[in-house]
């Protein structure tokens, strides 16, 4: 799908996958190998990672997935406690889901706490002085606030949610962190605020994951976002946010697509091409388009490789 229109040749890493079942996970594989996928991240949803360390060596680096069930209903000393074997068990990064959504899976806690709640400052803080990254996702599209979260009162506002992000990187300055989905701010009308969060904030990098979000928001002002993908390239990860389960499995597209279209985004001229998939924020409105940004292969080569090889430490 669209091969033709990619030209770059090194090795790829995708920052952000999952893992639900393991069978799933080798056609995601396979699929990945397809687009030039040489490593990844995978969230490990489950306990063991010795059955895909023993199907893929030296493929993954695993992150551990702390359900928001436990840390919003239970508080975060489970966690903690776990975080200080992580890497004794193979796991070298940490996942955490703050979203509006859990005011409805969690309806019996009046308020779900916020990110910059204090009392997850030791489970930061605990995530720092081990060196374990954190993946994040921090917020939602814009599209959901328009249709899914429009009583404030329940899910807050989308500024809202970025505040509370950003006051949780003043509060632990020390953490790797890998904020999902460009920090939920691939917007242009958000690009200036998200720049802004770069400069004051080292420890911020960013993943590229969900195709249709960045291909629909980047795709809007496709000069400004390749402007802003140039500047702060050295802080930016390719990622996929595909879902190894068996019914993503069945559905050949939804591998293929993803990494289509990002490649695609990135790497071509191309203007106005179809998502190869349905994009569901936008069907109603004529559909989500490809706008392809030209990066130049300097940096693609940081965005594919370089930045996640830096990020997780290892050697180049």
């Amino acid at each position: 799908m669209y091969q033709e229109e990619l030209h770059y040749q090194g090795p790829i890493f995708d920052a952000h996958t999952h893992v639900i079942d393991l069978e799933a996970l080798k056609g995601l594989v396979s699929v990945a190998l397809q687009y030039g996928i040489e490593q990844a991240l995978v969230i490990v949803h489950g306990d063991s990672i010795s059955e895909y360390e023993r199907l893929f060596p030296e493929r993954f680096i695993y992150a551990r997935y702390f359900s928001g069930w436990t840390l919003f209903t239970e508080g975060p000393q489970q966690a903690i406690e776990e975080v200080r074997s992580l890497r004794k068990r193979g796991y070298g990064m940490a996942k955490m889901h703050f979203a509006p959504f859990w005011s409805d899976r969690l309806s019996a806690i009046e308020h779900v706490p916020p990110i910059d709640s204090p009392q997850y400052d030791p489970l930061f803080d605990a995530l720092a002085e081990e060196d374990i990254p954190i993946l994040v996702h921090i917020g939602d599209p814009d599209t959901y606030f328009a249709t899914r979260y429009t009583d404030a009162r329940v899910y807050g506002t989308k500024e809202e949610h970025i505040q509370e992000f950003e006051n949780r990187l003043f509060r632990t300055p020390k953490a790797r962190v890998q904020a999902a989905h460009f920090a939920a701010q691939p917007g242009p009308h958000r690009l200036e605020n998200l720049g802004r969060m770069f400069e004051k904030y080292s420890n911020l990098n960013v993943d590229l994951s969900s195709a249709r979000w960045m291909c629909r928001e980047l795709g809007r002002n496709p000069k400004q976002s390749r402007e802003f993908i140039i500047k702060y390239a050295d802080r930016i990860l390719f990622a996929t946010d595909c879902v190894a389960s068996n019914n993503r499995a069945e559905d050949p597209v939804y591998y293929e697509g993803r990494h289509a279209s990002l490649r695609l985004m990135l790497e071509s001229d191309v203007k106005k091409i179809p998502l190869p998939f349905l994009d569901a924020d936008t069907v109603n409105a004529g559909g989500t388009f490809i706008y392809g940004l030209d990066l130049p292969d300097s940096v693609l080569e940081k965005l594919y490789w370089k930045n996640a090889m830096r990020f997780h430490r290892q050697a180049q």
